[in-house]
């Protein structure tokens, strides 16, 4: 089994570290709205804000629901990125290097 670079875990800590810090922040309440990032309250306000009566109420539940969605994906999208390094490790680097170990071993033995 391939050997994990000591360089490569440092590397792979720091960049969690850091976008975990840089992402945080936003990361309950922030959904991204053609291109730029927007906090929920803001998205409904935006949608919604100048309606009354039945229409108010019917945009404010299909909103509600459209920004839990697209919160969900944003979410997705900043755990993805803060877990890059280690998801490229393993269905990168791990299956190629166990590939070229066996096939050395084949050519060697």
């Amino acid at each position: 089994m391939p050997r994990l670079s000591p360089y490569f875990a440092l590397l792979a800590v720091a960049w969690m570290v850091v976008m975990t810090a840089r992402l945080y922040p936003q990361f309950g309440d922030a959904v991204r709205v053609e291109g730029r990032l927007t906090t929920v309250d803001d998205y409904i306000e935006n949608a919604c804000g100048e309606r009354v009566g039945p229409a108010a109420e019917t945009c404010l539940a299909e909103t509600r629901v459209a920004a839990q969605r697209l919160l969900r994906r944003e979410q997705s999208k900043s755990i993805l990125l803060i877990e890059a390094p280690v998801i490229g490790y393993f269905f990168l680097y791990l299956p190629a290097a166990l590939w070229l170990g066996r096939r050395r071993a084949r050519s060697a033995g």
